[in-house]
C-alpha cells in the first residue's frame, strides 16, 4: 500500500492520528483522493483548534493544488489577474470564515475552497473590467502567454514563502478580531463575502428587513476594522469597538 510522502513534515501529524485520520492511502484510494481527505481533516482540525500550526499545514498541503486550479480559472477567463495574489486572498477567506466550513458536505475542503476561490476571482474580474489581451505579429488580439520560465518559477516560490509568513501573522490577528464580533455580524460577513449571497438573500436568512442589511454590513465591517486595529496595537483599548456596537 502506498504511503503518504511527507516532504512538508506536517506539524500536526500526531494530532491528526489522534483524531483517527489515516495518512496512508486507504484501500482503493488514489493519491488525489487521499490528499483531498487529508486537506479536509486539516481544515476540521483548524476549525476545532484555531491553532496556527494546523492552518500552516493546511496551506502547505493544499495550496499548490488550489493555485493550479486558480491558474486554470484565470487562463479560461483570459483575465489579467495574478494567481498568486488570488491564492493569498482565497486563504485569507479560508482563515476568516473557517466557522462556515461543513466537512460533511459533498466534496469536503476541495469543493469549499474552490467556492471561495471562485468568488475571489469573480470579485477580481469585476474590478479589472477587461480581459488581458495583447497583439500578435499580425496585429490581431490574442491572450497573453502566462507561462513562467525557471527563474520566474523560483521567484514565485520565494515570494510565496514570504507571503505565507506574513499572512500567517496577519491572519492570527484577523481571527482574533473576527471572533470578537457578535454572532450576527460574523454570519452576515460569511453570507455576503464568502458565500456570495445577495443582500436580499442574506437579509432573509438573518430575519431582518432588506433596508437594514446594508447598515448591518457597514457596521460589521467597521467593527471588524476597529477590532483588528486593537489586535495590531493601533488602538489603545476596546472602548472604540464597544462604543460602536
Amino acid at each position: 500500500m502506498p504511503t503518504l510522502p511527507n516532504p512538508l513534515n506536517l506539524r500536526c501529524e500526531a494530532l491528526l492520528r489522534t483524531r483517527g485520520v489515516v495518512l496512508d492511502c486507504l484501500p482503493g484510494e488514489g493519491e488525489p483522493e487521499r490528499d483531498d481527505r487529508i486537506d479536509t481533516a486539516l481544515m476540521e482540525l483548524f476549525q476545532a483548534e484555531h491553532c496556527q500550526a494546523s492552518f500552516e499545514d493546511l496551506y502547505e498541503h493544499s495550496s499548490a493544488r488550489v493555485l493550479e486550479w486558480l491558474r486554470w480559472r484565470v487562463r479560461v477567463q483570459g483575465a489579467r489577474l495574478d494567481p498568486l495574489a488570488l491564492l493569498q486572498d482565497t486563504f485569507v477567506n479560508v482563515f476568516r470564515y473557517a466557522g462556515s466550513f461543513r466537512p460533511a458536505e459533498r466534496g469536503g475542503f476541495r469543493a469549499w475552497v474552490r467556492t471561495i476561490a471562485a468568488n475571489v476571482v469573480r470579485r477580481a474580474l469585476s474590478r479589472s473590467g477587461t480581459p488581458w489581451l495583447s497583439m500578435d505579429a499580425e496585429g490581431a488580439p490574442e491572450l497573453v502567454d502566462r507561462g513562467h520560465g525557471p527563474v520566474r518559477r523560483l521567484a514565485d516560490v520565494e515570494e510565496a514563502g514570504e507571503l505565507r509568513t506574513t499572512w500567517s501573522l496577519f491572519l492570527a490577528h484577523y481571527l482574533r478580531a473576527f471572533a470578537s464580533l457578535r454572532a450576527r455580524d460574523r454570519r452576515a460577513l460569511e453570507l455576503v463575502e464568502v458565500e456570495g449571497r445577495s443582500y436580499a438573500e442574506a437579509a432573509a436568512e438573518l430575519g431582518v428587513g432588506g433596508s437594514n442589511m446594508k447598515m448591518i454590513m457597514l457596521r460589521a465591517r467597521q467593527r471588524l476594522v476597529l477590532a483588528l486595529r486593537v489586535s495590531l496595537g493601533l488602538e489603545q483599548d476596546l472602548r472604540t469597538v464597544r462604543q460602536s456596537a
